[in-house]
């Protein structure tokens, strides 16, 4: 008992001794980055989330330091102490030096010639495969140095995925642009950053001219009103013409996503409540300020709206979607785990996963997508171009396309294969196939213009277009054939020759008219004509058909690809292949 007094009178004396706050645990902030801001003015709240109170006001191209992440929110420190900003509205720097020394990297595709120099004239040193890490010493222009083991040498940047001090791959620096694009999708959401998962700001549709500001791999930014938004670059036809941006007063109306949502004297939630407006209803939007909509109501009054609950989207452009019935029409899923979604609509949500065979009754169509019956009674969605429809007498329907008349006014789609960063295969003396598929399509199209053909190139220069943006083209322009140019390879150098390929039953006279052409005219061996599970012809709704003109992994093929004489020769084999399937 005495031992215990005696510890207590110790601590005590300690007590005194020391002032408290001596003993007060200081907490150190991780350091996290900085962040810069991306708008005018941005609003720094006390909490994470809109509904907090404004602590301060920050502006564009000032930086922070990051002191904490909460979801979609990033605390940060300002001259008024720490407050929270919202991260679709900032941009966060990434921690690496500009110089490139002792970065790493890893190969993203296979065959990755690593050259002396930086170009593809320097000679080759060795061949990476996807997966090899290397280091990365410098960069000049679009390529890097890199070292893989013993070996040094050269790469293009758009080949490694650069990674991290904490291992994990660095994104790709957004690259700016100035063009304009028309989108290609029955509706498109526009997001606040290029990303699934990053909140939705608003919405495009199908025919809206866009003007893009900005890309990152897979989207591009555009001007949305007074601010910019995010899409998917696989609903998006590119011009050739520089984009200007919209004028961002009466260009936009918004749509009401909430059932009852107040409209306020002012672009706060200070504001005083001056009516009410509901789900579903839409009204032109005036201006625009802090994520606020000044809108104005049917009785004549402007008031502001909070920009979180409101759809906003172009106005006056889109069109209206072409609705008919389709009485005595059957739909035929071709591939298990199809979607069946709530309304024509990619971005809408997926009621329920069918499988190949199963059949449903068309109720209705609604530009390329079906309406159809479901076994409990009630509708759904499919898209046109995954399906086979079948009429009432059971024959498999095929684009009602006049195949009489000649080439003259027919819509025909070409597709170069490849292009930017996707080189396609690579020949045995360095041809990129990218370059001679772009080379053949421009001489193609001009022999079908010249013959009054209405022609649509899915890229007109060394661009990256994807898949499904190749095939949403050959549906927008309700195309009368699709003709997608490749080269090919094989590690068996000794095999040449040229082959056609489709995938659906309508798409087989094509082939057949255009390969009948080619085998008379082209030098190379015939391959034949072969059903083909090619992405473009696959999911294609028209008539289409893929061609193997030929095998880079032949020297003497390759030698002969290359030749102006064999690409016009190709070219005047497709054209003629049309005129002929075009006439019967």
């Amino acid at each position: 008992m005495k031992a215990i007094k005696r510890i207590t009178a110790v601590i005590l004396a300690l007590l005194l001794i020391f002032p408290f706050q001596s003993l007060t645990v200081s907490y150190v902030h991780a350091d996290e980055g900085k962040v810069s801001i991306s708008t005018a003015t941005l609003n720094v709240r006390t909490g994470p989330g809109l509904s907090y109170p404004v602590l301060t006001q920050v502006h564009r191209n000032q930086k922070f330091s990051i002191v904490e992440t909460k979801k979609e929110w990033y605390k940060i420190s300002t001259g008024s102490g720490e407050g929270w900003v919202a991260n679709w509205l900032v941009t966060r720097e990434s921690r690496e030096s500009a110089d490139e020394s002792g970065q790493q990297g890893t190969v993203s595709t296979n065959g990755l010639r690593v050259r002396k120099g930086p170009s593809t004239s320097e000679a080759v040193v060795t061949v990476l495969n996807k997966g090899d890490k290397v280091a990365i010493s410098e960069s000049s222009g679009s390529w890097l140095s890199i070292q893989s083991g013993n070996v040094s040498g050269w790469v293009h940047t758009d080949y490694v995925s650069r990674i991290g001090e904490t291992g994990t791959t660095v994104s790709s620096p957004k690259k700016q642009e100035a063009k304009q694009g028309v989108i290609t999708a029955g509706t498109l959401n526009v997001r606040k950053s290029p990303s699934l998962s990053s909140p939705i700001a608003g919405a495009v549709h199908r025919g809206n001219t866009v003007s893009i500001t900005g890309s990152v791999t897979g989207w591009y930014e555009i001007q949305f009103g007074n601010a910019k938004g995010w899409i998917s670059d696989n609903y998006v036809e590119l011009s050739s013409t520089s984009a200007a941006a919209p004028s961002p007063s009466s260009n936009f109306t918004g749509k009401i996503t909430v059932n009852s949502l107040n409209v306020r004297s002012e672009a706060s939630l200070n504001g005083n409540v001056i009516g009410k407006v509901t789900k579903g209803e839409t009204y032109p939007i005036l201006s625009e300020q802090n994520n606020w909509f000044q809108i104005k109501l049917s009785n004549g009054k402007t008031g502001w709206v909070a920009g979180w609950f409101v759809q906003k989207t172009i106005a006056g452009e889109q069109k209206s979607p072409t609705s008919s019935s389709q009485s005595g029409e059957k739909v035929t899923i071709l591939h298990n785990g199809t979607n069946i979604r709530s309304s024509a609509d990619v971005q809408s949500g997926v009621v329920k996963r069918a499988n190949s065979g199963e059949t449903y009754s068309v109720t209705d169509k609604i530009g390329d997508w079906y309406e159809i019956q479901l076994g409990d009674g009630s509708t759904a969605y499919v898209a046109g171009w995954i399906v086979s429809v079948r009429t009432s007498n059971g024959s498999e329907s095929s684009p009602s396309k006049k195949k009489s008349g000649g080439i003259s006014d027919k819509v025909i789609v070409i597709d170069p294969g490849h292009g930017g960063h996707d080189s396609g295969t690579i020949g045995t003396r360095g041809t990129l196939e990218k370059l001679i598929t772009m080379k053949t399509g421009q001489l193609l199209a001009d022999k079908l213009k010249s013959a009054g053909a209405k022609v649509v190139l899915t890229r007109k220069n060394d661009e990256y277009v994807s898949l499904p943006s190749r095939v949403s083209l050959s549906h927008y322009y309700d195309s009368d054939a699709f003709i997608s140019i490749h080269f090919d390879s094989i590690y068996d150098s000794s095999v040449a020759g040229h082959t056609t390929f489709y995938n659906k039953s309508y798409q087989e006279d094509l082939a057949y008219d255009v390969h009948e052409s080619l085998a008379s005219r082209l030098p190379s061996r015939d391959r034949g004509v072969r059903v083909g599970d090619y992405h473009v012809i696959r999911e294609n709704k028209q008539a289409a058909i893929l061609l193997e003109l030929g095998f880079l992994s032949n020297p003497a093929e390759e030698a002969n690809m290359t030749s102006h004489y064999y690409q016009d020769l190709a070219a005047t084999a497709i054209y003629h292949g049309l005129n002929d399937y075009f006439s019967n």
